[in-house]
């Protein structure tokens, strides 16, 4: 029996294992996020909401500018995409994304997630393309592979 060519390295990832990916990494973004604000609420007085909250913006925006871009930038994947096996590349070239690029795929990737018809936009030209590109991929010329590990 032979493996087929999803499994290759540098092919195209399959959308379902993206999504298992992304389901890994919103389990560690609530327990990232959610873990110290909760600690920070027994630890704070009840009056002092203001600081929670504004505490909690600051740690959700660090969160959204640091964890996928960074991964995706140094080591190539997040946590869920490292863990089944793929990793985000250049499109061109095969090479890492730099910072900005990674950011701007991630933050654009987590408006679609949000806006339904964008959403559905995406998950169509993902499943349609030959190269498996979400829009977000397309945007920055990047494109999500198996990564032969």
């Amino acid at each position: 029996m032979t493996s087929g060519s999803r499994s290759q390295p540098g092919s195209p990832a399959d959308p379902l294992r993206r999504a298992f990916a992304l389901a890994i990494d919103i389990v560690i973004a609530v327990v990232v996020i959610l873990a110290p604000l909760v600690a920070l609420d027994r630890l704070l007085p009840d009056t002092a909401g203001g600081v929670w909250l504004s505490s909690a913006a600051l740690w959700c925006l660090a969160f959204l500018l640091l964890y996928s871009p960074l991964s995706v930038s140094r080591r190539g994947a997040t946590v869920g995409k490292r863990l089944l096996g793929m990793e985000v590349v250049r499109d061109a070239d095969g090479g890492r994304l730099s910072y900005g690029a990674a950011l701007v795929r991630h933050v654009s990737n987590v408006v679609m997630a949000v806006v339904p018809v964008f959403l559905i936009a995406n998950g169509s030209a993902a499943n349609l393309s030959a190269k498996k590109q979400g829009l977000h991929d397309r945007l920055v010329g990047s494109r999500v592979v198996m990564s032969g590990r």
